[in-house]
């Protein structure tokens, strides 16, 4: 009982915050705490408290495809969107047959899966706030409300840490595709050699979060500056080339003796986090703090030379609200050189018109290209997304018949049978290429630079202690980064040692 107090006090205290990296999703996929749940014929059973799982329930927050309580194709939206229109070209109706076939095969998938494993599976939306309570008070209890939960990091590092998540290592054989290939999933590797934590693989999800840098071309070739993808190419992108750059680009266009072209513009939190993986750093990436390692100390004096030594940024909006849009969507006023950006900004502001609704896109052409390596960097080793806020699955300890359970959501994203071609298809991902840019050719190489990023991932929580980090006072030069890092050091550690259960 001792247990369970401390550990239902540590879960409570580490499920507060939600990253604000959570809106990475695509476009009509984003995870929404107030979704509507979905209705389902699901048994009101409790399969937990049987000898074997004959019903299996995954706690979501989201509408998920298909599963045994759904009746026909046009359930999912995705389909029904997918029909051919009057209006599509050749290539609409390309992109629709793919769509409608990746949905069949989801569709015929449940019916096998319901007949090798002599279940039903069923995804019982939950909403964001359900999802905590039920791993709050039924996993701590012994009698988990589900066999699987669609959880954050916030919710899953403190259920493993506190032995509430199944260790997958301990049930599944060594060989299998999650250890080894990684085809289908993998696991999250939170330094305590368990597999409890486990995500889906595609190139979906590896482009999904991802916040590459992108720069105004156009602007660049007016000022005659060489293409940073070239200089990355020869390992020559470094922080003093891009400070250079944003130098030369920090302009008096007009004569009147105001600055009205900058260098750069990013919301606070998109740019201190990807200076510190351009740097090797972070906050929170182990059980111990490293917000007072020197390479966090780097990057936090990088982001306060570039408004307050350096002034080739546009002047940060410290409004309460507002800021993260103002500062996420300037560049499409055509007065920034770089930026952070996502396809999902991309897409909502509808840059290149990718669905055809606004009949104008921006009069410049943007490229995505990696972050610029800092001092205690490394070109190679360099993380380009943190996949904290990724789409994570535990199985809760307890459940009956674990292996099976885990097979079962297994075989659900694998769809075709082994084979990836169509899900990772440009066709099946045309969405992720139209939205970056108008040009083909710019939308493929766009789009493999969010692939390496989110190839090289790294975990860092420290925008899910709990807590706010006044990011405004090092733009603003009211402190130095020593002083950032003396003040929030110990919450750092207390939130993590909350975390792991060390208190």
């Amino acid at each position: 009982m001792r247990f369970v107090k401390k550990a239902m006090a540590v879960l409570l205290a580490a499920t507060m915050c939600i990253s604000a990296a959570a809106c990475g999703s695509k476009e009509g996929d984003t995870p929404n705490p107030t979704d509507t749940p979905k209705v389902t014929d699901k048994p009101n059973t409790n399969q937990n408290n049987n000898a074997k799982n004959d019903v299996i329930t995954i706690g979501t927050w989201w509408v998920q495809y298909y599963d045994s309580g759904n009746k026909s194709l046009e359930d999912n939206s995705d389909y029904v969107k997918a029909q051919d229109k009057d209006t599509d070209t050749e290539q609409d109706k390309i992109i629709n047959a793919i769509s409608r076939q990746i949905c069949e095969l989801k569709w015929d998938n449940v019916k096998k899966i319901e007949e090798r494993y002599g279940v039903k599976f069923y995804w019982e939306n939950l909403t964001f706030t359900g999802v905590k309570d039920s791993i709050n008070t039924s996993i701590l209890a012994g009698t988990p409300d589900c066999d699987i939960y669609l959880v954050d990091s916030s919710m899953a590092v403190p259920a493993q840490a506190n032995g509430l998540a199944l260790d997958l290592k301990q049930v599944l054989p060594a060989d299998h595709d999650i250890f080894t290939e990684k085809k289908i999933a993998s696991y999250m590797d939170i330094g305590d050699g368990k597999a409890c934590i486990f995500y889906r693989i595609s190139a979906e999800k590896l482009v999904e979060g991802t916040y590459p840098l992108a720069f105004n071309m156009q602007m660049l070739e007016d000022n005659n500056l060489e293409d940073p993808r070239e200089l990355y190419a020869r390992g020559q992108w470094t922080w003093d080339k891009f400070i250079e750059y944003c130098q030369v680009l920090t302009q008096d266009t007009d004569g009147d003796g105001q600055t009205d072209q900058y260098g750069y513009c990013g919301y606070a939190p998109e740019t201190l986090e990807h200076l510190m993986m351009s740097n090797g750093a972070g906050i929170a990436n182990t059980a111990k703090e490293t917000l007072s390692s020197a390479p966090v100390a780097e990057a936090l004096q990088m982001m306060s030379d570039m408004y307050n030594v350096y002034n080739i940024c546009y002047p940060y909006d410290f409004a309460e609200s507002g800021a993260e849009s103002t500062m996420r969507n300037q560049y499409a006023e055509g007065n920034i050189g770089f930026f952070p950006m996502a396809a999902w900004i991309a897409a909502g502001n509808g840059d290149y018109d990718y669905d055809g609704s606004l009949g104008v896109t921006l009069p410049f052409d943007i490229a995505y290209v990696r972050w610029p390596v800092g001092p205690s960097g490394n070109q190679e080793t360099n993380a380009g997304k943190n996949v904290t806020a990724a789409e994570l699955y535990i199985i809760p300890a307890g459940v009956a018949e674990p292996e099976k359970v885990f097979n079962v959501m297994y075989d659900f994203w694998d769809w075709n049978d082994g084979d990836t071609s169509l899900r990772d298809s440009k066709e099946a991902l045309n969405w992720w290429y139209t939205v970056t840019a108008s040009d083909p050719a710019l939308q493929e190489e766009n789009f493999e630079v969010m692939r390496e990023c989110g190839e090289h991932s790294t975990f860092d929580l420290w925008q899910s202690l709990g807590f706010y980090y006044d990011m405004n006072s090092i733009i603003s030069g009211d402190m130095t980064p020593a002083q950032f890092q003396e003040t929030y050091k110990q919450q750092v550690q207390d939130a993590l040692d909350a975390y792991y259960g060390n208190n």
